[in-house]
């Protein structure tokens, strides 16, 4: 098996960090009873940047929420480090598709919020606050309100606030997709350039197939609801990834691949 990047062994030689097994998720509605995930099994091992693709409504979100511990599966075993998850854990962190800023606080008091929320000293964190804004391009904004900011800017004031607990674990749900096409490029390459500075598990819920080989070591597509997954793909290109890392042969077979998988499932027409 071709090696998920530079530097790293087998997938089949680490246990799981992270296991699915045979998780289904049923949501109550007024017309009944709607499955969103249907027997999904799926290992992520500690480390990786695993991205999760399909078509919309398909439950990406959904397995999400049920890894951050903020959903419960109706059937099936999902476990962390080998324990069952009941509730969130304090060394995972979450981004949402809308940044979600207080827009009452600063720059950086938005960032230190999560030790505000815990009843912890802000006073410890904030050099580490100012150094993360800086990595993001957000020197001499700390001071500023979020509505005096992009949409850019925004949200890589919630990564920011995300990354500053150090998380282990590291959810996006969708965190570039309001974001232009230049500005996202930038999010990407921000977020890999942090992650390799703090080694985490990382897990991506996209909807965009090139940013889900450009992030990822593996790629779960997954099909329309009740949702399953269909494949994982194991990214075998090496890191760091670059502007450039696009223009190597194997990218594009990987995209060439998963454009394949979506046309047999009928997402992607003609």
């Amino acid at each position: 098996m071709a090696l998920p990047a530079a530097g790293r062994a087998s997938r089949d030689w680490n246990p799981a960090f992270i296991s699915l097994e045979q998780i289904g998720k049923t949501f109550a509605t007024d017309d009944g009873e709607v499955t969103a995930i249907e027997a999904a099994t799926l290992s992520i091992r500690q480390g990786e940047t695993v991205a999760l693709i399909g078509p919309s409504g398909c439950g990406k979100s959904t397995l999400l929420m049920l890894m951050a511990g903020l959903l419960s599966p109706t059937t099936g075993h999902l476990t962390i480090e080998g324990q069952a998850v009941t509730s969130p854990r304090k060394d995972l962190a979450v981004v949402f598709q809308r940044d979600l800023l207080f827009d009452w606080k600063t720059v950086l008091g938005n960032v230190l919020s999560p030790f505000e929320l815990r009843g912890e000293p802000r006073s410890l964190h904030v050099q580490r606050a100012r150094e993360l804004l800086a990595h993001v391009g957000l020197q001499g904004f700390e001071d500023r309100r979020p509505y005096e900011l992009s949409g850019g800017m925004r949200q890589r004031v919630a990564l920011c606030r995300a990354l500053i607990q150090d998380p282990s674990i590291l959810l996006l749900d969708e965190p570039f997709a309001a974001l232009d096409a230049l500005t996202r490029e930038q999010m990407q390459l921000d977020l890999q350039r942090l992650s390799a500075e703090q080694p985490r598990t990382t897990v991506l819920v996209t909807h965009d197939i090139v940013e889900a080989v450009f992030m990822s070591d593996v790629v779960v597509v997954m099909t329309a609801r009740p949702s399953r997954i269909r494949r994982t793909i194991v990214i075998d290109l090496p890191r760091p990834r670059t502007v450039h890392t696009r223009n190597l042969p194997g990218f594009g077979d990987h995209v060439a691949e998963i454009h394949r998988l979506f046309t047999e499932l009928g997402v992607i027409h003609g």
